[in-house]
């Protein structure tokens, strides 16, 4: 089992959520989910100081990884379990934070490819942010 770490979780309408926002953390579990190459591709992106954001899969979570100008990167873990029924609310949050149509349903499309495909699972865990 794979593990990767978060600074801290909450569970919210019956959705895990781990949340990174130490940097180091942030790329070393980017480094566990694809690769030293693609830890030091984002190193790269971060340099250039522009805001990005993408959306992936990584074993039962999806995963939010965003790098903000001033605040740095930060990762956020959901694990929806086998429950469908919360599909829908988080599309609505999503919306309500005025997320694009299509990523909306990219994050959507990948918690529907977890429930009915689970594959590796992978565990957090917890490291609290030092000061």
């Amino acid at each position: 089992m794979k593990n990767f770490f978060v600074n801290k979780i909450i569970e919210k309408n019956n959705i895990i959520h781990g949340m990174t926002v130490d940097q180091k953390l942030v790329l070393k579990n980017f480094e566990t989910m694809s690769g030293k190459k693609m830890a030091e591709a984002i190193s790269t992106l971060v340099k250039e100081n522009k805001n990005f954001y993408f959306i992936e899969r990584f074993c039962q979570y999806v995963v939010y990884f965003q790098f903000r100008v001033g605040l740095g990167l930060s990762m956020k873990f959901s694990d929806f379990g086998d429950n469908i029924n919360n599909v829908l609310d988080e599309y609505l949050k999503l919306e309500a934070k005025n997320w694009d149509k299509k990523d909306r349903i990219k994050y959507i499309e990948i918690v529907q490819q977890i429930i009915h495909n689970k594959t590796e699972m992978a565990e957090m865990v917890v490291l609290p942010v030092l000061p």
